[in-house]
């Protein structure tokens, strides 16, 4: 059996690379939080969804999009830095 592979359009590789940068500055913040008051994630106050779960979530996405850059479905650093910051 032939598999063939292929990269995601860049469209939604630019998508997929804002989405990332999102899940990153947010568990950035999590674990910024969770440093600064000496706890884990599950202690921390919850917002809409428990803070542990949405940690998860943005770990799940980094590892994947990982594996996305490993097997070259996506370019690697795609595209320019966006420095927007949530609060």
């Amino acid at each position: 059996m032939i598999v063939t592979t292929k990269k995601f359009r860049s469209y939604d590789q630019k998508i997929i690379y804002n989405v990332l940068q999102k899940a990153l500055q947010i568990k950035g913040k999590i674990e910024e939080q969770a440093y600064e008051t000496q706890t884990n994630p599950a202690d921390l106050p919850q917002s809409l969804l428990p803070t542990d779960v949405l940690y998860d979530i943005c770990s799940c996405l980094t590892a994947m999009y990982e594996k996305l850059e490993a097997k070259e479905l996506i370019d690697s650093g795609y595209p320019k830095q966006d420095n927007t910051q949530l609060h």
